[in-house]
């Protein structure tokens, strides 16, 4: 004897699916937000502060996304460091 089973009803199935979207939710508005950061930073216009109020971000998360951005470049740590603190400067 065959034993169907409907797993798009099962509720850990459902469970699940929930979880997924909310995460793929959550992983496309990182996205945006770290594209919209690089964007506000490639303009060389806004201070630090200044992109993270437009971005909704804090000022550490805009940091870590310039840093990490500037390392995927090919700056070094300290060279990326070193690229903020100028460009911090510049608003001063």
């Amino acid at each position: 004897m065959t034993i169907h089973y409907d797993i798009e009803t099962d509720g850990l199935y459902l469970q699940g699916i929930e979880k997924g979207i909310e995460e793929g939710i959550e992983e496309g508005a990182a996205i945006k937000e770290r594209a919209f950061v690089q964007t506000l930073w490639s303009l060389q216009e806004f201070s630090l502060e200044r992109i993270a109020l437009m971005s909704g971000a804090t000022l550490e998360r805009v940091t870590q996304v310039i840093m990490a951005h500037l390392q995927a470049e090919g700056f070094s740590e300290v060279e990326a460091e070193q690229s903020l603190e100028t460009y911090r400067a510049k608003f001063i």
